[in-house]
């Protein structure tokens, strides 16, 4: 008899918003390549059905749909367009971020409003939408993507850092307050990884800084976006079970020296 639970989610739904390339696209093939049906959001709409059609072509259960998390009508069109397709919402994977590299100085108040409405209330106003659905299905799991930057802090992530770090402890107050409801929440925490944001945000920096940012890692690379994707399935899934209210690092050991 087997005594502990299975990290396979065969019979989940997820929605993964973001998803459309970089980390968000590696958290939704690690959670269709661990069996769950997956509804991708993004507010790029060509990449994200070019990253849905290669999900199907690989025989998995996947849609699209265009989405401003910023915005709660569409959030209200991308939970039901989920359930309308897949019957169900298992999992939520709140990944969709925007980055402006600013110090307190060089931002503007708009930068900042724009960068909280993406970061801080797309995640809030996510989790709300799903809440009664996981409800209706007896539980679920939420992972909220954070970034290590609250913990390892430089003046170009200062209104970046300051929004991931109100994600981190938003999900440990939403964990505490649905426990009772079987709903589990959990935040990640990826350090630099190869994905577009990053490239783009070092795209104008000399060579020595792109060199340095990767010897500064103790792995020595940055991470790949199915990496993080591994981690957040896991979370998700029923080998999880008593996981709720965690941060996770996902960097290399970076945010440890």
């Amino acid at each position: 008899m087997r005594r502990t639970n299975s990290p396979d989610l065969t019979g989940k739904v997820a929605i993964v918003t973001g998803a459309a390339r970089g980390l968000g696209a590696g958290i939704a093939w690690a959670l269709a390549e661990n069996g769950a049906a997956v509804m991708l959001t993004d507010v790029l709409a060509d990449e994200g059905e070019a990253t849905t059609a290669d999900l199907r072509e690989e025989g998995h259960s996947a849609g699209f749909r265009r989405h401003d998390v910023s915005n709660a009508t569409e959030w209200d069109d991308a939970v039901a367009a989920t359930i309308s397709e897949f019957g169900r919402i298992d999992c939520l994977v709140n990944n969709a971020g925007i980055n402006f590299v600013e110090t307190i100085e060089t931002a503007t108040e708009d930068q900042f409003r724009r960068i909280l409405d993406v970061n801080v209330v797309g995640t809030f106003i996510g989790m709300q939408k799903v809440i009664p659905h996981m409800r209706s299905v007896g539980g679920g799991s939420i992972v909220n993507i954070s970034s290590n930057s609250t913990r390892k802090v430089v003046p170009s992530t200062t209104i970046y850092s300051s929004t991931k770090a109100a994600v981190a402890n938003l999900t440990k107050v939403v964990a505490a307050t649905l426990g009772g409801d079987g709903i589990r929440v959990n935040s990640v925490h990826p350090g630099a990884h190869d994905t577009e944001m990053v490239r783009s945000g070092l795209a104008e920096a000399p060579p020595s800084v792109r060199e340095a940012v990767v010897r500064a890692i103790p792995m020595g690379r940055m991470g790949r976006p199915e990496e993080t994707g591994t981690l957040v399935a896991f979370l998700v899934s029923d080998a999880a079970s008593y996981i709720s209210g965690g941060e996770y690092f996902v960097d290399g050991a970076i945010s440890n020296v």
